[in-house]
């Protein structure tokens, strides 16, 4: 685990899978208002403390930011926005929420890399991030919304995850909450085939 202050407001984070297996948690795990989600933000917040004097007061938000690095390594970004100040969380704050675990079948289903849930802000950044994907490394895509953003939930080849990642990544940020949240909370845009639908709206130029 390594912590970068970026500004007096903004610090990133490096994690691991083997630091989230260290302290017993999975991504799975990341449920809004889990309590073990509690408990591993009070850890990341006191270390951020000690490492770069990092601290959040009672009366300012804190907005935080996810996004994979490659198969085994991820970043968070925490924002702080002092009381008062304009700012707003934007496309990369972790939604809060419930998901219900019904299966050990979900549960493995959720820990692969090749599934992956993206947020955009705006939909037109959605639908240039897929004109750029390979549609040979995207099994199956679907376009769904939620409180005015736009999460786009691919399953990959196994080739393919970091190249998908990578391209994904420069338009719009990752999310922890998987696929079935978004299913049962949001409103489904493109229940199949949404990267080919997504890209086929831009128009080659000539």
């Amino acid at each position: 685990m390594k912590f970068r202050k970026i500004n007096e407001d903004k610090i990133q984070i490096i994690l691991t899978t083997q630091d989230l297996e260290e302290r017993d948690f999975r991504r799975w795990e990341m449920m809004p208002m889990s309590p073990k989600l509690q408990e591993f933000f009070h850890d990341l917040l006191e270390r951020a403390y000690k490492e770069c004097g990092f601290e959040i007061s009672d009366d300012s938000q804190l907005v935080v930011e996810a996004y994979p690095l490659n198969a085994e390594t991820f970043a968070i970004i925490l924002t702080r926005i002092p009381a008062g100040s304009q700012g707003e969380a934007h496309g990369g704050t972790i939604h809060l929420g419930q998901f219900d675990r019904d299966s050990e079948e979900d549960l493995e289903e959720l820990e692969r890399d090749c599934h992956q849930v993206w947020c955009f802000a705006e939909l037109e950044d959605c639908i240039r991030a897929c004109n750029r994907l390979e549609p040979a490394q995207i099994e199956d895509s679907a376009l769904y919304k939620l409180e005015k953003q736009y999460f786009l939930a691919v399953s990959t080849t196994k080739e393919g995850q970091l190249d998908v990642a990578a391209v994904l990544g420069e338009y719009g940020h990752w999310s922890f909450v998987p696929r079935p949240y978004y299913e049962e909370h949001g409103q489904a845009l493109i229940k199949e085939h949404a990267v080919v639908n997504l890209a086929s709206l831009i128009r080659p130029e000539g």
